[in-house]
């Protein structure tokens, strides 16, 4: 079993609210699969052996590990551009 065998086929993502083809959503999240690929694509093909076959346990508990809250995102995003701004002071002008 290839890893882009069922690259081809699509479905309509309920995040994005578009058709998109299984090879986004098997490398969307940083080259690993999207956190709702087993419960979007169970019932096109057998998702789970799939996933399994070509990624780690440690890569598949980061990949379904739930995102961080947002307002956290948002602080990490404010200090990030905090940090930034303090290294580069030409940025500022």
């Amino acid at each position: 079993m290839s890893l882009e065998e069922h690259d081809g086929r699509e479905l309509r993502c309920r995040m994005l609210g578009h058709e998109v083809p299984f090879g986004y959503c098997r490398a969307m999240n940083d080259g690993l699969p999207c956190r709702r690929i087993l419960d979007c694509w169970h019932e096109r093909f057998d998702v789970q052996t799939f996933v399994e076959a070509h990624f780690s346990p440690e890569q598949l508990a980061r990949a379904m590990a739930p995102p961080p809250p947002k307002m956290l995102s948002i602080l990490e995003l404010i200090e990030k551009a905090r940090r930034s701004a303090e290294a580069d002071p030409a940025a500022d002008a």
